[in-house]
């Protein structure tokens, strides 16, 4: 899928300031949800995927870790998983069925390409874990549902 919607210079921008990409990445994901709330479809699923693009350049961006970044590394990791659910149920409303899977196994990807990052880091890597676990449970459904349970089996 890979399909970029945010620019280079702010995404090299994200990319060299992390705490303020993180309040950015807030503030989309509260924009993004008020949209949906006011039915704009469209716009809260535009949102939704500069929300998500953003949590992925914050999740891959080089960063130290040290004991202290434990916190905010999950909060970025939870705010990927759960905004890659989020943007998926929204193009599921719209039946956009095959945008909805590409976007939850992007979220698999990258949380499994970051693993090894965070080897050091028993907490981290169980909650990647557990939102790859919840990634495989919601996409495992939709597509029994699309192909039938044989597809999955």
């Amino acid at each position: 899928m890979n399909i970029q919607r945010l620019c280079p210079i702010y995404r090299k921008w994200l990319q060299l300031n992390p705490s303020n990409a993180r309040q950015h990445r807030l503030s989309m994901q509260a924009q993004t949800q008020k949209a949906h709330q006011q039915g704009k479809l469209d716009y809260a699923r535009e949102l939704g995927y500069q929300t998500f693009e953003t949590a992925k350049v914050i999740l891959s961006a080089l960063q130290p870790t040290s004991p202290k970044q434990v916190n905010a590394v999950q909060e970025d990791v939870l705010a990927f998983g759960t905004m890659g659910m989020y943007l998926s149920s929204l193009l599921a409303q719209e039946h956009k069925k095959q945008e909805s899977h590409a976007i939850l196994q992007e979220c698999q990807q990258q949380l499994i390409a970051i693993l090894p990052l965070h080897a050091t880091n028993p907490s981290v890597c169980r909650l990647i874990t557990a939102i790859q676990h919840t990634l495989e449970q919601t996409y495992e459904p939709q597509i029994s549902r699309q192909f039938g349970s044989a597809a999955v089996h």
